[in-house]
């Protein structure tokens, strides 16, 4: 029987060769590509997503409650189904497609929080790396929920998902290293 952790990382591969095999699909198309398979590649990247931060979440995270990874379940879920409600256009696109970005990123931050062992005892550097995430992470979800179009946001847009990367990096070489003293 296969055990939880080992299916949620199939999933991510499952999900993660369909989108690669929808992207090889829409490239050989060029621009007669067919809706479908479009909009098939967004839910299937929110899949990606999902089954990912799940994964993550069930093998890197051994102190975690019960009710913080059925948390990580349930929004993950709940990410794909609005994906799917979004790109097949049953929510419409033109006034939705901020807030499932939004939820993305939420999504998202709080995979890293919980690979940070956020609340928990853990050194000084990984608590500020983890509140230097949340800052960048609430401007990117702020900048999406007033859907901004000023086009000189954009560097400001791309370091700010740049540092929420590499502090999640850096946190995680932190809580790797042994500490004598918090």
């Amino acid at each position: 029987m296969l055990k939880k952790k080992n299916s949620t990382g199939i999933l991510a591969i499952a999900s993660v060769i369909t989108l690669i095999l929808l992207m090889l699909i829409i490239r050989s198309q060029a621009e007669m590509v067919k809706a479908l398979y479009v909009k098939l590649a967004m839910t299937n990247f929110a899949l990606v997503v999902a089954s990912a931060g799940i994964y993550l979440t069930d093998v890197f995270t051994v102190n975690i409650s019960r009710r913080v990874k059925l948390l990580t379940w349930y929004m993950g879920g709940l990410l794909v189904l609005l994906a799917f409600l979004v790109c097949f256009n049953i929510l419409p696109f033109s006034s939705t497609w901020n807030w499932l970005i939004v939820f993305g990123i939420l999504f998202i931050l709080v995979v890293q929080l919980q690979l940070l062992h956020w609340g928990n005892r853990v050194p000084q550097m990984v608590r500020f790396s983890a509140l230097l995430i949340v800052f960048c992470d609430a401007f990117l979800i702020f900048f999406f929920i007033a859907k901004w179009q000023n086009y000189q946001l954009g560097a400001w847009i791309n370091f700010a998902t740049v540092i929420s990367i590499v502090l999640t990096i850096i946190g995680l070489i932190f809580l790797k290293k042994p500490t004598s003293s918090n």
